[in-house]
């Protein structure tokens, strides 16, 4: 059965990863640290470490995804596909704020951001985001069937990939963290069934990568 596999790489890190703010559909630019984290994944991706053919490369239009993508891709030949569907996750009014004091866990906590049915004020509830994600990865396989893309995304996306290759719920607890400029990959087959292969792929980082801040 022909499957579709994705290379799912997140972001390099950004100022607002390092003071922990929520960015969202903000678009904010990598770091220097986050552009130096791109060219040892280009690194890593030129080396005879990775031997998978790249058939197409895929970006979240926000910047911070699309010059990760630029730095660690372009030596493939491809034209980047910008797609808004691979956006993270819109959470509205509480963009831009810490991501410590939105955090459920925490006294006085405004919001939880992972019931999967809160409404978040000009934002996405967990829910339809997750849907989002889902429809944007299964379409992207029923474009390019059996073929291998590289896929550069958020956090938050990442995250709903990994519950839906694995098969759990949205409010199962995820206990390791997603890296920035980490690789993740998951296949689709024709039928739209999702398999996950590996996860969490930082050794070719020398930068510590930032967990987490979306």
């Amino acid at each position: 059965m022909s499957k579709t596999r994705f290379w799912l790489i997140r972001h390099g890190e950004t100022e607002w990863n390092a003071n922990r703010r929520l960015q969202g559909w903000l678009d904010i630019p990598l770091s220097a640290v986050g552009a130096r984290q791109a060219e040892q994944l280009r690194d890593y991706l030129q080396s005879s470490s990775f031997t998978a053919p790249v058939n197409v490369v895929v970006s979240s239009d926000l910047s911070r995804a699309f010059e990760t993508a630029r730095i660690a891709a372009g030596h493939f030949g491809h034209a980047i596909e910008a797609n808004d569907a691979l956006r993270e996750r819109c959470y509205g009014i509480y963009e831009g704020q810490d991501w410590h004091s939105l955090n459920a866990e925490q006294a006085g906590s405004q919001v939880n951001f992972r019931d999967p049915q809160q409404a978040i004020e000009r934002g996405e509830t967990l829910h339809d985001f997750a849907h989002r994600i889902t429809q944007a990865f299964e379409d992207i396989a029923r474009r390019y069937p059996g073929r291998n893309i590289l896929a550069f995304s958020h956090g938050g996306v990442i995250d709903i990939a990994w519950r839906k290759a694995s098969n759990l719920a949205l409010e199962v607890k995820r206990h390791e963290p997603i890296l920035n400029a980490s690789i993740n990959q998951f296949s689709i087959d024709q039928d739209m069934n999702w398999q996950i292969k590996d996860w969490a792929q930082a050794e070719h980082l020398e930068i510590p990568a930032l967990d987490d801040i979306l």
